[in-house]
């Protein structure tokens, strides 16, 4: 897992510092019976990943894979399944368009979109272009976690942008720019699911709510009534940043990152499986 420097707000970010192990009273306590409750030691040291890196200004972390490689498939699930409901409260949705488990499988299922109105990240090996998850819901997810069961085999890098970065990197650009984030936006999926609201809002403790992807605030254009050339100009200028910004992080085997959806967007390189290697696969949950 190599080191990557990106402007963060604290600094130069070290990716290092993002990267913990799993302690081996940990592990154990995870690889419990299904009907075992999870330990209080456990809960304690997911709660305190989550507030010095997820809801700090780092904005994740990611569990060191290292450390447990001899883990077949099927205990890195039951794993998975039991951390989950430590890191947050987690997020079962299904809809027409979208389903999400407690643990949903991660896998190129032979997507292939042609436009922004069919999009499937999640079911393709194509690039993942920088978005947040769930714009589509009137309540985005709070956080979510990705387990990488087996990298591809070329490709698939995950990348970052911290929002608040962004938001004062496009400030230095034009403070008009962040003004227009502000306002209200259509976010349409073209699939029948459609919501109005800022790309940028605060909850009612000044933490930063960041919405985005951009097929969707395309698709909603006709509907966002002030769109006009200063919205595309905004518009722009954020997407460019995104690409000066955005840090490169290549999971390994066993690696879980936990990222807060709200002040980071995510994205990933496009992959290649081979008939000698395993496909790529991760699994992932949601929290509020």
């Amino acid at each position: 897992m190599a080191s990557t420097f990106s402007l963060w707000p604290n600094g130069h970010f070290d990716l290092s510092s993002a990267i913990v192990p799993l302690p081996e009273a940990i592990l154990d306590d995870l690889m419990g019976d299904e009907d075992q409750c999870v330990a209080v030691a456990t809960r304690d040291w997911a709660s305190t990943l989550m507030d010095q890196h997820v809801y700090s200004c780092n904005g994740f972390f990611i569990i060191d894979g290292s450390s447990y490689p001899c883990l077949d498939p099927d205990q890195r699930i039951h794993m998975t399944k039991r951390l989950a409901p430590c890191l947050g409260n987690p997020i079962v949705h299904h809809s027409r368009h979208l389903k999400q488990d407690l643990v949903t499988n991660v896998k190129d299922a032979g997507v292939r979109f042609k436009s922004s109105k069919d999009q499937n990240f999640s079911s393709s090996n194509q690039e993942a272009v920088e978005h947040t998850e769930s714009t589509e819901l009137p309540n985005p997810i709070g956080a979510f976690l990705l387990h990488s069961i087996h990298p591809a085999y070329k490709g698939g890098a995950s990348r970052f942008v911290n929002a608040y970065t962004l938001l004062d990197s496009l400030a230095g650009i034009d403070p008009g720019h962040v003004e227009v984030l502000l306002r209200p936006f259509c976010f349409d999926t073209a699939r029948g699911e459609r919501v109005e609201a800022p790309i940028v809002s605060y909850d009612d403790k000044g933490n930063l709510d960041f919405r985005w992807m951009h097929a969707f605030l395309e698709n909603g254009r006709p509907f966002t009534k002030h769109w006009n050339d200063k919205v595309q100009e905004a518009i722009d200028a954020t997407r460019n940043l995104m690409k000066e910004l955005r840090i490169t992080v290549m999971l390994g085997r066993g690696d879980i990152i936990v990222v807060n959806n709200r002040m980071m967007l995510h994205a990933r390189d496009g992959f290649e499986n081979h008939p000698d290697h395993p496909p790529r696969w991760l699994l992932r949950s949601w929290f509020e």
